[in-house]
């Protein structure tokens, strides 16, 4: 055997070393290199430690992907973890921590959809207001009032409106608007 030993860390071994260590023929050989399982260091010439390595996992992959019971044993486990998942956003949706997709697209669009109409009325209401003022920053005043009372319609998350909409009965510790704590 050619090389330095475990401690130079450089230990090369030919094909045919390979092939009697291993077992194995050398054609054998080429198809662990072509497959990974076996690192070639140059033609005709193999890094021991790290084939040996290559290898074992190599082993191991391949009687995990064999053995039916893993398989199993995995499912069950993706399983599990899907049923986890799942429980968790009931639980969101059950304490009003977590709102269904369809609710909030419903709400959303009535919240754009009012915004809009008060967007496209805003020219009108503010026209009677700045009518006759010569006063710039009057002016600018009156506009940014209004700009204001449009954003207002969108900066409040309210929960109450994601739970009216809901057709999931919400349960939860803090009482919503109007309830009573005993």
């Amino acid at each position: 055997m050619s090389g330095k030993g475990l401690k130079g860390n450089d230990y090369l071994v030919s094909t045919n070393e390979l092939c009697e260590i291993m077992g194995l023929s050398s054609r054998r050989i080429q198809q662990l290199v072509d497959e990974k399982a076996v690192v070639r260091a140059s033609h005709g010439k193999y890094d021991l430690p790290a084939t040996f390595k290559a290898y074992l996992e190599y082993e191991k992959e391949k009687v995990i992907a064999d053995d039916p019971d893993l398989d199993k044993l995995r499912e069950e486990t993706l399983w599990t973890r899907a049923r986890r998942k799942k429980t968790e956003a009931e639980l969101g949706i059950i304490t009003g921590k977590l709102h269904r997709a369809g609710d909030v697209e419903s709400i959303m669009n009535a919240m754009m959809m009012s915004f809009r109409s008060q967007l496209l009325s805003f020219a009108s209401r503010l026209a009677p207001k700045v009518q006759g003022k010569k006063d710039l920053v009057e002016i600018q005043e009156l506009v940014k009032d209004e700009v204001e009372d449009l954003m207002n319609e969108l900066k409040d998350y309210d929960p109450d409106v994601f739970y009216a909409e809901s057709d999931d009965v919400i349960t939860s510790d803090e009482p919503m608007d109007g309830e009573r704590v005993e």
